[in-house]
């Protein structure tokens, strides 16, 4: 069982994420994308998703969802130049590099708390005589 305050980080990074994913929904519409019909496409997709897996592990049984947190912010961080922003969209550029590595730093730094407490949880003991001891 996770102690209090692990739970509340866990929720903590889950938020961040969340309103990463939100932010960028909403403020796709208004950057400057010089009509880049792909790149607003892309930006809203991204920010679906990564709201999408916020409310995913949120859920509390989805430990997977640090690694699609790391995966999905890796692609949002990457995406200016993945899919070649054009020149003079540098709002574009700067917002998803900042929901990139927003979502990028959650997702490392749950997989490290769960690695944390699995390093730190003892191994269950096994009483003599019951039927799992050998």
């Amino acid at each position: 069982m996770m102690k209090k305050s692990a739970v509340m980080l866990e929720i903590g990074r889950d938020v961040v994420v969340l309103a990463g994913g939100i932010a960028l929904v909403l403020v796709t519409p208004w950057l400057n994308t010089k009509g880049d019909q792909e790149v607003t496409g892309a930006l809203l997709i991204y920010g679906l998703v990564l709201a999408g897996t916020a409310l995913w592990a949120m859920d509390g049984a989805s430990r997977p969802s640090h690694w699609v947190h790391l995966v999905v912010g890796i692609l949002v961080l990457i995406s200016p130049w993945m899919l070649q922003f054009p020149a003079g969209v540098g709002t574009a550029d700067l917002v998803a590099v900042i929901v990139g590595i927003a979502a990028t730093v959650a997702g490392v730094l749950g997989i490290l708390a769960v690695r944390r407490a699995r390093i730190q949880t003892p191994p269950t003991q096994v009483k003599r005589g019951s039927y799992l001891s050998w």
